[in-house]
């Protein structure tokens, strides 16, 4: 049993219950700690959450395993028993006059956009200690694409497709995709594999995850911690609003890197420099969903001729279900609710399995989109007629371009509406996850430094997607290997190995 201060069991406290949380709390609590779990939240983890009030859970916030190799949620979701769907390359593309392209065009264009950002990946990783910290992702891509405008058929036409579809990079960092560094782009790479959509939703994810901490450690929820305070020799001291108080040897701070931009007060002393530098470095982006549901689901019916769908025969016959994934390129036919013409993604959970389907279209909304939609609403009960409305008007020029759409049907009407709003949500740092925007410095010594900590020094430490090793920045598998790693570090100087 690892010892501490006053020779009794080493007590460990962990801010955030999310999946880093929970991860780096069931590791230690399994090697002898004494663990005490804080959560500011009614509920545990975090940033993943679940919602049933349109029928079926659907997850509110991350809801994908990026990537297949190595990745440990992959074994999470066969533990759980969670039913998951591949989603690669995408193949549905509204163009910007709502007219839709064609499988093999729009799978063509998509290929052809991932070879030049994969080019710039490698630029970046191979050339990152040379490349100016203003270099933008978006200035490789024009150039690159200029270079191969020149031997295709259609150039100007081909050069619009690909500036529009480009701007989907900006659903990867919750901002618009010309903020991208080029520096620091590599840092953002994925792992290998495709991405897997969790159509059961990750809430047995997390439930197995909890049970492994709960029967072991105690958990408090509604607990917002407030302070966190080095007493020199006796440890550190962490408070809360509801008036809890105690010391630890050490305290793992998991909160969001939103938040931690917000509360560096928090820490006393202050943070170091590095780590305040991170902190404030680090971009962090904003991802928002809003979920409308149908009768029934009118965009999957095997005829889907209408409103310009140019899919070959054969396409319908292999695949009969509207795609998962589709993409709005920038809609010249919104002009009232959307003047600056910014882009739309939507996921149909009409084409997931059986015993998940429902006849659900969500739009994603990000970076000044997103803003703007969850400021249309906030404030208002979701079920209100104004808020149904709102949402109602805005979206109905995107998912009235879907096939077999008919404005008489009450079958095509939203029978519901759902929005999230992690903009307004300070327990998630007023946002989503962290991104690398142009401007932000060296973001692999921030990333060394939010890793690094002051555990040696002071005893706290810092753990979630923030402080991901390469290929898990701003996803749920990076938040799991953040907690793996701080519970290591806390455990290896108590000259105990954990092993994963």
């Amino acid at each position: 049993m690892p010892t501490g201060l006053n020779g009794q069991a080493r007590k460990v406290c962990v801010v955030g219950a999310g999946i880093s949380g929970l991860r780096a709390a069931g590791l230690l609590v399994a090697a002898g700690f004494d663990v005490t779990v804080l959560e500011a939240r009614d509920r545990i983890g975090g940033r993943v959450a679940q919602s049933s009030r349109l029928g079926l859970p659907v997850d509110l916030g991350a809801s994908w395993i990026h990537g297949t190799k190595a990745n440990p949620i992959i074994h999470l979701a066969e533990k759980a028993m969670s039913t998951t769907l591949a989603c690669s390359d995408v193949r549905s593309i509204c163009d910007s006059n709502g007219v839709w392209l064609s499988a093999d065009t729009a799978r063509g264009l998509y290929k052809k956009l991932w070879e030049i950002l994969e080019l710039a990946m490698h630029k970046s990783e191979t050339e990152a200690e040379f490349l100016p910290d203003s270099a933008k992702m978006m200035d490789f891509y024009r150039e690159e694409l200029d270079r191969r405008c020149l031997e295709a058929e259609e150039p100007e036409t081909y050069r619009n497709l690909m500036l529009q579809i480009v701007e989907m990079w900006g659903a990867f960092m919750g901002n618009d995709c010309e903020t991208q560094g080029l520096k620091n782009l590599y840092l953002d790479a994925g792992l290998e594999g495709d991405n897997l959509f969790i159509a059961s939703t990750y809430k047995d994810i997390v439930s197995d995850l909890r049970q492994q901490v709960s029967h072991h450690a105690a958990v408090h929820i509604d607990c917002e911690v407030t302070r966190i305070t080095n007493r020199r020799m006796e440890g550190v001291e962490v408070e809360a609003a509801d008036g809890f108080r105690d010391v630890f040897d050490d305290v793992v701070v998991t909160a969001p890197l939103g938040w931690l931009k917000r509360n560096e007060n928090v820490f006393c002393p202050a943070l170091t420099p590095e780590i305040s530098t991170a902190i404030r470095s680090l971009g962090y982006g904003n991802l928002d969903r809003v979920f409308i549901k149908f009768p029934e689901a009118f965009w999957t019916a095997q005829d889907s001729n209408t409103n310009g769908y140019h899919g070959s025969e054969s396409e319908k016959i292999r695949s009969p279900v509207f795609p998962i994934e589709s993409i709005y390129l920038r809609p010249t036919y919104a002009a009232e609710t959307n003047p600056a013409e910014w882009r739309q993604e939507i996921i149909s959970f009409s084409g997931l399995p059986k015993q998940f389907s429902q006849p659900i279209i969500m739009f994603f909304a990000y970076g000044q989109w997103g803003r703007h939609i969850t400021g249309l609403v906030r404030g208002m009960a979701q079920d209100c007629q104004e808020y149904y409305r709102i949402l109602d008007d805005t979206f109905r020029p995107y998912y009235s371009k879907l096939p077999n759409y008919d404005p008489a049907s009450s079958t095509c009407q939203p029978l519901e509406i759902m929005s999230t709003d992690w903009q307004n949500d300070k327990f998630a740092g007023f946002g989503s996850f962290t991104n690398l925007p142009a401007g932000s410095g060296d973001c692999f010594q921030h990333f060394e430094a939010l890793r690094r900590g002051m555990g040696e020094t002071r005893g706290v430490w810092f753990a979630g997607e923030h402080t991901s090793p390469l290929g898990g920045l701003g996803t749920v598998t990076g938040a799991y290997w953040s907690g793996e790693q701080v519970a290591k570090q806390i455990a290896r100087r108590c000259n105990i190995d954990i092993d994963v």
